[in-house]
C-alpha cells in the first residue's frame, strides 16, 4: 500500500517493498519499534533509499491499563498539548510540547473524567473540555496554570473555539435523559441555544459560519440561528443490527465541509462514509469497510494538502485504524507495530506544515487491555 502523501517514483516500488520487509523483521524481533523502522532516515540512508513520510512514536508514558492520549493539539509549529486519560482514580494528565520535548504540566483533572476536546487560540490561551459519567468541565490555560471556567451537569462531546469570547460546546448524545445540546460562550456568560438542541459536535470557520450535526442531520449556524439539512439518503444502508448516523464534521472552507458517517454495525462497526459539501449540495465522496470511529465524537484533522486524517479507535477489542482521505480515496495509514498493536484516538495538523501529531495507546496483540502504554506520534512529510 502506498503511504498517504507519498509520491510514486520510477524504480522505487521494489526498494519500498524491501524496506517494508526489513521493518517487519525488526518489529517481529523487538515487539514494537519506537520509530517506524522501514522509513526512518537512518535505515533509508543505509539502504540508499530516499526518505518518505512516516508515523513514528515520539513519547511513551506508562500510567496504567486505562491510560492513553485522548486528545492532542498543536499550538504553532513547535507548541502543543496532549491529554492522557490516566488510570483509575488518578484522573487525566496534561503534557506540553516544546519542539521535540513533551513535559507534564500540573492539571486539575478529576477521577473518571477525560479530555474530549481541546483548542489553542495561542500558546498562552488554550481551552480543554472534559467529560465523565455525570458532569463535564471547561478549563483554560493562561500561560501559567490551568483553571476551571465552567462545570456542566451533562457530558460534553465536542467543542469549537473561535476566539476567547466565541466558544461552542456540544453534548454527548448517549447520556440518559436530555442531552447537553449546544451552549455558547460570549466571553462573559454561557447560554444554551434553543435551536441547537441535540447537536453533538461542531466545526467553525467564523462567528457566522459554524457547522454541526445531530443523528442524520447537519446543522449550520449563520450568526443567529441553527438550520438543519437531512443527509439520511447518503448514510450507510439501514440493516437489522445497525444504526447509521453522522459521527463527525470538519469545516475546511466556505465551500468545502466534510461530514463523517458510520453504519455502526452491532459487532464490527462500519462501513464508514465521507460526505462533502461543495457550497451547493452534499454528496458521498468515499466509503470503506472500517469499524467504529467515535470517542465520543469522530475526531478529524486536516492533512495540510486538502485531505483528512481520521482516527478509528474501535471498541470492544475490534481492530483499530488510522485512515487517510485524499481525492476520493480512503487508505489505511502504516503505523509502528501495525493496527493490532497500536490504537490512535486523536490527530492534529501542525500549523503551517503537512506534518501532524497523534495520540493513543500500544497494547498486547492478543489482549488489547494488557501491556498498555500511552503514546504520542508524529508524522513527518
Amino acid at each position: 500500500m502506498r503511504r498517504p502523501g507519498s509520491r510514486r517514483r520510477p524504480g522505487l516500488a521494489g526498494a519500498v517493498r524491501r524496506a517494508a520487509a526489513a521493518s517487519a523483521v525488526l518489529l517481529a524481533a523487538t515487539g514494537l519499534a519506537v520509530t517506524g523502522a522501514a522509513s526512518s532516515p537512518a535505515l533509508a540512508a543505509s539502504q540508499n533509499l530516499p526518505a518518505f513520510p512516516v508515523w513514528r512514536i515520539v513519547k511513551q508514558v506508562h500510567s496504567g491499563p486505562d491510560s492513553g492520549f485522548s486528545t492532542v493539539i498543536a499550538a504553532g509549529k513547535n507548541g502543543g498539548w496532549a491529554f492522557n486519560r490516566g488510570s483509575g482514580t488518578s484522573g487525566p494528565t496534561a503534557w506540553r510540547r516544546s519542539g521535540s520535548t513533551w513535559t507534564q504540566v500540573p492539571f486539575p483533572g478529576q477521577s473518571d473524567e477525560f479530555v474530549v476536546a481541546a483548542r489553542a487560540i495561542s500558546p498562552g490561551d488554550v481551552w480543554a473540555f472534559t467529560a465523565s459519567l455525570n458532569q463535564s468541565r471547561v478549563l483554560r490555560w493562561d500561560g501559567r496554570a490551568w483553571t476551571v471556567k465552567r462545570t456542566f451537569t451533562r457530558e460534553i462531546a465536542s467543542a469549537t473555539v473561535i476566539s476567547p469570547d466565541d466558544i461552542w460546546v456540544f453534548g454527548q448524545p448517549f447520556f440518559p435523559g436530555p442531552g447537553l445540546g449546544a451552549w455558547h460562550y460570549n466571553g462573559r456568560t454561557w447560554s444554551r441555544v434553543a435551536s441547537g438542541h441535540g447537536l453533538e459536535g461542531g466545526s467553525a470557520l467564523s462567528a457566522h459560519d459554524v457547522w454541526a450535526f445531530d443523528g442524520s442531520d447537519v446543522a449550520h449556524w449563520n450568526g443567529s440561528t441553527w438550520s438543519r439539512t437531512s443527509l439520511s439518503r447518503l448514510l450507510p444502508a439501514k440493516q437489522q443490527l445497525n444504526d447509521p448516523m453522522l459521527a463527525g464534521i470538519f469545516a475546511q472552507s466556505r465551500h468545502s465541509v466534510y461530514a463523517i458517517a458510520n453504519g455502526f454495525l452491532e459487532d464490527e462497526g462500519g462501513p464508514t462514509v465521507i460526505l462533502h459539501w461543495d457550497g451547493r449540495q452534499w454528496s458521498k465522496v468515499a466509503e470503506g469497510n472500517y469499524g467504529f470511529g467515535v470517542q465520543p465524537v469522530q475526531q478529524i484533522s486536516s492533512d495540510g494538502h486538502g485531505g483528512l486524517w481520521l482516527p478509528m479507535p474501535g471498541t470492544d477489542g475490534q481492530k483499530s485504524y488510522l485512515l487517510h482521505y485524499s481525492a476520493g480515496q480512503l487508505t489505511q495509514a502504516v503505523l509502528p507495530g501495525g493496527p493490532n498493536r497500536i490504537t490512535i484516538d486523536t490527530v492534529a495538523l501542525i500549523p503551517g506544515t503537512s506534518d501532524a501529531l497523534a495520540g493513543g495507546t500500544t497494547h498486547a496483540f492478543a489482549n488489547p487491555g494488557t501491556n498498555v502504554t500511552a503514546v504520542l506520534l508524529q508524522y513527518e512529510s
